[in-house]
């Protein structure tokens, strides 16, 4: 059989019934161009609506080539868009009002060249802050005791590293609720007491131990604040508690101690002057307002410990009159 030669080669050829013999090439072609063409049409309403497109301008341009427009300035865009709407911010709060405090009555400050002039009566105030100042330790105390067990408490949440074979632990509590935690370790070189000064619960952090000052087991110097054990700004220097130890104290499984810091002022009652102290001592705590007063009344420059230092409350017979002083920050 004679192969049959097409007359038109690049033509397409024909199958029977008429149909094209590849028509997915040109179908797809259409398609292409149809989305092409929705694209560019989104993209251009887009453009005009955002007013990033104004057609007034465009056709003022056009206009201008051709030599159909005598305007001198091109016309605005009709489509603005509009700037979005920023929240107002508040303006600054006023403070609030602090309701007026009530100072306690005014007391002369107590220096060498003024003294508190002191009149007779009962509940007389006499102000740390504007009449003493610390003095260090100038009159003869009582010591107290500083109980300790042979276990960590609640305050002891991390420990240094120790070098004795047995540790004493304990709490000095001080006023408004502060409390210091300390560990005594029975180092056979020297014994140690580390003391959480920061609070955090962490004796490790708190700079070098106390070493033993004494000639027993173990005594030293704890300074704090004074400012912040008395609650008085104006008190300034540091607070000093000698802390040590006895054999009796050690059978009875605790340390000693007391306040070495002392304030010191001067009264003047009918023209005369009197030295006066504050001790912490009644209550070794910092608070210097719990622990009476000690006057120099018979003016020796001691201070007589059965006549002249007076509880809280006491009265005190000055040149033939009655005084009952109370003790104010």
């Amino acid at each position: 059989m004679k192969e049959r030669v097409h007359e038109f080669p690049d033509r397409r050829s024909e199958l029977r019934g008429g149909r094209i013999e590849d028509p997915a090439p040109e179908r797809q072609r259409s398609r292409v161009g149809g989305l092409v063409w929705l694209i560019g049409v989104a993209v251009l309403g887009w453009l005009w609506y955002s007013g990033q497109l104004p057609l007034e301008r465009l056709g003022y341009e056009l206009r201008q080539w051709l030599g159909w427009e005598k305007s001198a300035s091109p016309p605005s865009s009709s489509r603005r868009v509009q700037a979005p709407t920023l929240p107002v911010l508040p303006g600054p709060v006023p403070p609030a009002t602090i309701p007026a405090v009530t100072a306690a009555p005014p007391v002369r400050t107590a220096t060498r060249d003024a003294p508190v002039e002191v009149a007779a009566g009962d509940g007389i105030p006499l102000s740390i802050s504007r009449g003493f100042r610390p003095v260090g330790f100038k009159i003869g105390v009582t010591s107290h005791p500083l109980p300790f067990t042979g276990r960590p408490g609640s305050l002891h949440r991390r420990l240094p590293p120790f070098q004795g074979p047995v540790q004493k632990y304990g709490r000095i509590d001080m006023a408004n609720g502060i409390s210091y935690a300390f560990v005594l370790d029975t180092d056979p070189q020297g014994y140690r007491l580390y003391v959480d000064r920061n609070r955090n619960g962490d004796l490790s952090d708190d700079g070098e131990p106390l070493v033993n000052r004494g000639k027993g087991r173990f005594a030293g110097r704890l300074r704090l604040l004074l400012a912040r054990m008395s609650g008085i700004a104006a008190l300034k220097g540091d607070l000093e508690l000698w802390i040590f130890s006895t054999d009796q104290s050690w059978r009875d499984h605790s340390l000693r101690f007391y306040n070495r810091t002392q304030l010191s002022g001067e009264l003047q009652i009918k023209g005369r002057r009197y030295a006066a102290y504050l001790t912490d001592n009644l209550h070794p705590d910092g608070d210097y307002t719990n622990d009476g007063i000690s006057i120099d009344s018979d003016g020796n420059g001691q201070i007589d410990r059965a006549t002249e230092m007076h509880a809280p409350g006491d009265g005190v017979t000055l040149d033939g009159e009655r005084y009952r002083f109370r003790i104010v920050r």
